[in-house]
């Protein structure tokens, strides 16, 4: 259990290291020298989520945070956290955080100037 938790720490920086880029599991697994297979048995057992769904919701927060805090297009903000198509970033926002990109920061901005 002591490697797991290493590993998973090991990943989680990585991650915080990389995750504007458009890299996949199998770049972390590689930063680990281990299988893509073993790191989503760890990360399973340790968060009960994919390695996958682990870095998706790393840029969900990123892209919440430059959603909030700066005037970048909804393009920019997708482009900066490594997704080439501004509809596939908008798709996985959407199914993550139960809206788009606009309307997440449509509803903060109302929110505020209440």
């Amino acid at each position: 259990m002591k490697n797991q938790s290493t590993t998973f720490t090991s990943f989680l920086s990585i991650l915080e290291e990389n995750y504007r880029r458009p890299e996949g599991v199998n770049y972390y697994a590689e930063k680990l020298f281990m299988s893509a297979r073993n790191l989503n048995l760890i990360c399973q057992s340790i968060l009960q989520q994919s390695v996958s769904e682990i870095i998706e919701t790393r840029k969900l927060i990123e892209a919440k945070n430059l959603l909030l805090t700066t005037n970048k297009t909804i393009s920019e903000i997708g482009f900066e956290l490594g997704y080439q198509e501004k509809s596939y970033f908008t798709n996985v926002f959407k199914k993550k955080a139960g809206m788009t990109p606009s309307e997440f920061r449509n509803e903060i901005q109302k929110l505020i100037s209440e």
